[in-house]
């Protein structure tokens, strides 16, 4: 078998209401000059001349991007090592496809399924009041047991969390302010008052493991941090900084982080981009292979864009079921594809 041709499609999907923020209460930083609903995703086709084809995403972006496809025209897919593949996009395509000419899901590549499902929480950005306590009440209806949201020091967040309790009574609220609480004692005196709910606070303020640790033996409020990479695992360890970590990277990154938190005796949960249905799949299958990823992921986007562009739903009562199809063992709905598109290259 041969790989013959790239193809790829770029999309865009809006968002459902009432999860971003509107524009003017908008977060803007670098790494996101706009609301989340102007990015962008690839959808991306490995070819082959037996037919198979290895489905892939990119990581959302802005604005265009040139496609930088690798030299493997002519190459056979089994003559790559799967642990030489990561980051998504053509590498997610051609994992596929390796696991499809096995016959196999994309779990057994990444060590065997030790889950069947994966908790999810419900997702939201910051917003008022009265449309965190409607989100609330949604994501009880649609069976979540646990709500993600943005903010920051100088919202009315207690105001938020009792609302979103009251209309969800005993939900777990993910407070993840991007580090607006500021300094550990800012961060306290807000977990002091907010003890008596189910709260987790994800990186209060800028990383300082020993400040972290404080305030963790300070307030029930669980602790955790969004990491990038291992050592900082290790440190937050080490420190007994945390009580769960937020991994950054997918598939092999993710494993290795998450294998060390083991150790550590650290749950761990799958981050996200906020992605469409293709890139949650892929972390499914990563956390699937995982024993300590307990804590609820990220793994939402396929259920807060208008369209997952999927053909059937990953996400079910605050779970997301694991795929046991060939590779990432979910099929785009071609259809929706087409309706979301906004450009598209040819075969080659």
């Amino acid at each position: 078998m041969k790989i013959t041709g790239f193809e790829r499609t770029v999309v865009c999907v809006p968002f459902v209401p009432n999860i971003l923020s509107a524009d003017d209460e908008w977060h803007y930083r670098p790494s996101y000059p706009e609301n989340l609903d102007r990015r962008r995703h690839d959808i991306l086709r490995l070819q082959t001349d037996a037919g198979l084809v290895g489905h892939g995403m990119s990581t959302p972006y802005y604005g265009d991007k040139v496609d930088e496809r690798p030299d493997w025209i002519g190459r056979d897919p089994l003559d790559f090592e799967p642990r030489s593949l990561q980051g998504g996009g053509w590498a997610m395509a051609l994992l596929d496809l390796i696991a499809k000419v096995h016959e196999v899901p994309l779990y057994r590549l990444f060590g065997g399924k030790v889950q069947d499902r994966i908790l999810v929480d419900y997702w939201m950005h910051a917003t008022t009041v009265e449309v965190s306590a409607a989100a609330a009440r949604q994501a009880a209806a649609l069976g979540f047991h646990g709500i993600k949201t943005k903010g920051k020091l100088e919202d009315p967040l207690e105001d938020r969390f009792r609302a979103m309790t009251e209309a969800a009574p005993g939900i777990r609220i993910v407070m993840d302010p991007k580090e607006r609480f500021y300094t550990l004692e800012q961060s306290l005196e807000l977990a002091r008052r907010v003890e008596d709910l189910n709260i987790v606070f994800e990186d209060p303020f800028p990383r300082n493991f020993d400040a972290y640790r404080r305030l963790r033996e300070q307030t029930s409020v669980l602790i955790v941090m969004h990491l990038q990479k291992p050592r900082q695992v290790i440190e937050a360890i080490s420190t007994q900084a945390v009580d769960g970590i937020n991994i950054a990277p997918s598939d092999w990154s993710f494993l290795n982080m998450a294998q060390i938190a083991e150790a550590g005796e650290l749950p761990v949960w799958q981050a996200s981009n906020v992605d469409l249905g293709l890139y949650d799949a892929y972390r499914i299958h990563a956390s699937a292979a995982v024993p300590n990823c307990t804590l609820a992921s990220d793994m939402i986007g396929n259920l807060v864009h208008e369209h997952s562009l999927l053909t059937e739903p990953l996400l079910q009562d605050g779970y997301a079921r694991v795929p046991d199809g060939p590779g990432l063992g979910v099929e785009l709905d071609e259809d929706a594809v087409k309706r979301y598109e906004v450009s598209a290259d040819p075969t080659g």
